[in-house]
């Protein structure tokens, strides 16, 4: 993993702009918050595969980043649902053109929990899902020899799941109070 890093240190520098980026998001506690972060992050990443060859998972981070930028008016304008799910039939086409095997298939399950996560109005389901989805990126990545992607998956996993065990407190009922 090592060698893959050093023989493409201008992709791998890229990457770990890219995972500073997937490391923070977790860190906002506003959906808003956290889908730019994400977007940051897709941008990195697109061009970070792109350089690695890693066809499907470039696509479907550009298109993840056209996709952050519809669902972000979800919550406010309803109207912007049709224009989020346009987005999907042509991910759906995307990985279908760009299928490399196996990395291609955890980059299209990766991408269609994602889709799933942002379509979500409540930050909690869309951390939930988020966490589904990390497994996927990270087999991906691990496949296409992106380690500042693991590195993402990782810490984005450990960052989301504080960030879930402190909304879980904050709904706990306080005993005694009705």
């Amino acid at each position: 993993m090592i060698d893959a890093f050093l023989a493409a240190p201008v992709a791998q520098g890229i990457g770990l702009l890219g995972t500073a980026c997937g490391m923070a998001w977790p860190a906002f506690r506003t959906r808003t918050g956290i889908l730019l972060a994400q977007l940051a992050t897709n941008l990195f990443f697109t061009v970070h595969l792109l350089m690695l060859g890693a066809a499907t998972g470039a696509l479907m981070n550009g298109l993840s980043a056209v996709q952050v930028a519809a669902a972000i008016p979800l919550g406010t304008r309803p109207g912007f649902r049709l224009v989020y799910l346009a987005v999907l039939p042509v991910i759906a086409a995307a990985s279908a053109l760009t299928w490399q095997g196996l990395p291609s298939l955890f980059a299209a399950l990766g991408m269609a929990l994602v889709s799933l996560s942002r379509y979500q109005t409540d930050v909690w389901r869309l951390r939930l899902i988020m966490m589904v989805a990390f497994p996927c990126w990270f087999a991906h990545n691990l496949l296409v020899g992106s380690l500042p992607g693991m590195m993402s998956d990782v810490a984005g996993m450990a960052l989301n799941t504080v960030m879930m065990l402190r909304l879980a407190r904050a709904r706990r009922p306080v005993a005694g109070v009705a």
